[in-house]
């Protein structure tokens, strides 16, 4: 319980806690010295000894809180947790003796039968309920303590998981800058016009990528945007011997999807084979039931080592991983090659 549900169990659990007080002591008695006793009673004198029990379980638990709060200031339960609950016990249980003893002091009517045994009942009530309440406070502390432990924990995996995001986003081919540059000094001696419009296109992707690190998901019609420009500059780079058909949304067109995911599954395929204008590399994007995205090409392999790397495939799967999204799905024959990704809505 911390101290903002206190109120609300001061409101409910100490007349509830006073009526299983009041029950015990009937309980314990023998039957014919309570009945006797409440052939003498008032309804006034039922209210009367209520209010007694009431005022006990007041004073048990309204220790234990005040106890605790002091205590928790000058002597931690997680420094010494033996000595903490001693202590605490003996000083609750020394105020329920001096409570005890003070009340019995007064002089109520001799039908009450309050006597020694009365005072004895009364007092080992108390220590019972205090060492409860002790081990209640000690345990609510250790619950706490273990609940922000956990929650530190997920947040620091949830930083985790992002730092691992943001990283896999940055994994980009680095020969994709450099190749591109490469065409634009050709062109800008032999075509500048088509050098120009070449040139906005790279700004556009790169300004894309800038744009949209930050974020984990991104809306699939932005990444097919942010695609056209990128086909755009390997077909002026390698002319009809890449062939790209987009099909239609359809019930995809509210869909979501890790950004670059696209982008690194076009790469992975024009990575992987070998392809001509004679022998051109076709590649369809299409989305069934539109609820995932399938990128398939037909297949043309290289045979050098460094195309078995996989790993933009490698990044996808880690992205969704991380995303807790279902992994994607890779099939393969001799004919063709596809990857189909889920679609996050």
């Amino acid at each position: 319980m911390r101290k903002n549900n206190y109120q609300l169990f001061r409101i409910y659990g100490y007349p509830g806690f006073g009526l299983v007080l009041y029950l015990i002591q009937v309980l314990i008695n023998p039957y014919e010295r309570t009945l006797n006793s409440w052939h003498f009673y008032s309804l006034e004198d039922f209210i009367l000894e209520f209010t007694f029990s009431l005022g006990y379980a007041t004073v048990l638990f309204e220790t234990g809180i005040q106890l605790t709060a002091v205590l928790n200031k000058w002597l931690p339960w997680e420094s010494q947790t033996k000595r903490r609950f001693g202590i605490q016990l003996f000083i609750q249980i020394a105020i329920i003796y001096i409570i005890v003893s003070i009340f019995f002091k007064f002089h109520f009517p001799a039908y009450f039968d309050y006597d020694e045994t009365t005072i004895r009942q009364i007092f080992t009530i108390g220590v019972i309920f205090s060492l409860l309440i002790t081990a209640v406070f000690a345990a609510e502390y250790f619950f706490y303590q273990w609940n922000d432990t956990r929650l530190k924990s997920m947040e620091m995996e949830q930083h985790t998981t992002q730092a691992q995001l943001d990283a896999l986003k940055l994994q980009l081919d680095p020969h994709f800058l450099f190749n591109n540059l490469s065409i634009v000094t050709a062109l800008v001696e032999d075509q500048p016009a088509l050098a120009i419009s070449y040139i906005g296109k790279l700004s556009s992707i790169y300004r894309y990528m800038l744009t949209n690190r930050t974020l984990n998901i991104i809306p699939l019609e932005e990444e097919l945007d942010f695609i056209r420009s990128y086909l755009y500059l390997y077909q002026i780079r390698y002319g009809d011997g890449i062939n790209v058909k987009i099909e239609e949304l359809k019930d995809a067109n509210r869909s979501c999807l890790p950004p670059l995911t696209l982008q690194l599954l076009i790469e992975n395929a024009i990575k992987h084979n070998v392809f001509s204008t004679e022998s051109p590399l076709n590649i369809r994007i299409f989305f069934p039931h539109g609820k995932s995205m399938v990128v398939e090409n037909n297949k043309m392999p290289r045979t050098n080592a460094e195309s078995n790397t996989n790993m933009g495939l490698k990044n996808i799967n880690e992205r969704y991983r991380l995303l807790n999204e279902p992994a994607p799905v890779i099939s393969s024959s001799e004919e063709y090659f596809r990857v189909e990704v889920p679609l996050i809505v």
